[in-house]
């Protein structure tokens, strides 16, 4: 048990892929101590976009809109997460440092992960 979890902490990774229609919820890790999940079925629509901030900032933007919160994911090759919703594969988003943004290879990388709870009495929580 403690060789695979050596390998498992060995290998970086964004995202926790699993196999066909396996995922009912995605889990967002957004800090190392709090995790929040929502139901893949009730995922409304999702944009995936170049990122407008330009310079240093990752290079893509995919925002998710679930009924009660928006999650905005910054990084690169989020196209890959989009596959995985697709595919209903998706169980969780981890972000990681920029230094492992090369290291991933043709994996996704996350940046951030941020969650905007939306209050049903004057649309998105600031």
């Amino acid at each position: 048990m403690q060789a695979r979890r050596a390998t498992e902490k060995a290998e970086p990774s964004c995202a926790k892929i699993g196999t066909r229609d396996s995922a009912s919820f995605v889990e967002f890790h957004v800090t190392a101590h709090l995790r929040t999940g929502f139901p893949v079925a009730q995922l409304c629509h999702y944009t995936l976009e170049s990122n407008a901030e330009g310079g240093d900032a990752p290079p893509e933007r995919l925002t998710l809109a679930f009924p009660t919160a928006d999650v905005v994911i910054l990084g690169a090759r989020l196209g890959k997460l989009v596959e995985a919703i697709h595919e209903r594969t998706l169980e969780a988003v981890m972000p990681l440092g920029a230094r492992y943004a090369e290291a991933l290879g043709q994996k996704p990388w996350v940046a951030s992960a941020v969650i905007s709870r939306l209050d049903k009495s004057n649309g998105a929580a600031g």
